[in-house]
């Protein structure tokens, strides 16, 4: 691993980081376009590789250079009708902590599913997209089309609880959107942040593209997450690994076998990688992935995709 001074972490700010991996830009477009038909190289002019650091203070995970996917590119990946689901294990998590009369905003809310689930007496949604602050309509759910930051700035401790399920990662202004749910807050109140778990299997995962850019630009250990209170006026009340879900049964020994094969033959692991052994590796590894699927009962499952942090505002 090499030690560089560049460039600046998006949530401590600092320059003091570890470069983890260079991925060469080529090969991560191929893997996009394999898998959805989703060429990402146009976004980034001028680059071969995209960078994983990891910075030395706060411990965050993050993606040099932090460019998100544009439009062309979440297009292509909505079409997939997994993409979107109604309901998420972490919702049932979030809502331990949240009161039927507290005044919830959700960050990144799609069509409101959350505050559907819910049903608060008060719950306000924020989202980008028109379509899906019209769906929410039809449901009498209100969703609008703001930024958090706007939000906050108009509605300065307003909120019992501000959360975000499954958005912090793609975001490349990690500080600022994290200080504006922060703003939003009452003093007193509820900060929860649900993100994929870099404690997991998925950190290791191989051509797990949904778990790099553009698509995320960011990756959280569990200190990264305890770290966030050194930047924010918040204080950690707690911190949950989801099970491992029905959906990723065979995600998860597909991606034990890939390990293990790897150190088999003596191969370095790497985010992308399209030789010709690991395209021969995949096969063994999709039969044990399928044959062991169906062995997990929810009582013997590891921890699983999504960790839950739940902060105080102070």
């Amino acid at each position: 691993m090499t030690k560089a001074t560049q460039p600046v972490c998006p949530l401590s700010k600092s320059n003091n980081a570890t470069l983890i991996e260079r991925i060469p830009l080529a090969a991560l477009d191929a893997l996009y376009m394999r898998l959805y038909g989703a060429p990402i190289a146009r976004l980034y002019p001028g680059r071969s590789t995209i960078d994983m650091w990891q910075c030395n203070e706060s411990d965050l995970i993050w993606f040099d250079p932090l460019v998100p996917g544009d439009e062309a590119f979440y297009n292509a990946l909505q079409a997939r009708d997994w993409y979107y689901v109604d309901h998420k294990h972490e919702f049932d998590v979030a809502a331990r902590f949240i009161s039927k009369h507290d005044k919830v905003l959700e960050v990144g809310s799609g069509k409101g599913n959350f505050g559907k689930f819910l049903n608060n007496d008060s719950y306000v949604g924020l989202d980008f997209s028109i379509k899906a602050k019209e769906m929410a309509a039809q449901n009498g759910i209100d969703v609008r089309n703001e930024t958090v930051q706007a939000h906050a700035d108009l509605n300065p401790g307003v909120y019992d609880v501000s959360c975000a399920f499954q958005v912090l990662e793609h975001v490349p202004d990690v500080f600022e959107f994290l200080e504006a749910m922060v703003k939003a807050l009452k003093p007193g109140g509820k900060l929860i942040i649900a993100v994929p778990s870099e404690a997991s299997y998925i950190s290791r995962s191989n051509n797990l593209a949904l778990n790099l850019p553009p698509h995320h630009m960011s990756r959280y250990t569990d200190q990264a997450l305890k770290n966030i209170c050194n930047y924010l006026p918040v204080d950690l009340l707690a911190l949950e690994h989801d099970p491992l879900q029905p959906q990723h049964y065979f995600d998860y020994p597909y991606q034990i076998a890939m390990e293990a094969f790897r150190k088999r033959f003596g191969s370095s692991y790497k985010s992308v990688d399209n030789s010709f052994l690991n395209k021969v590796l995949r096969i063994p590894a999709t039969i044990i992935g399928k044959l062991l699927q169906n062995g997990f009962n929810g009582g013997n499952t590891p921890i699983g995709h999504t960790v839950l942090a739940v902060y105080v505002k102070r």
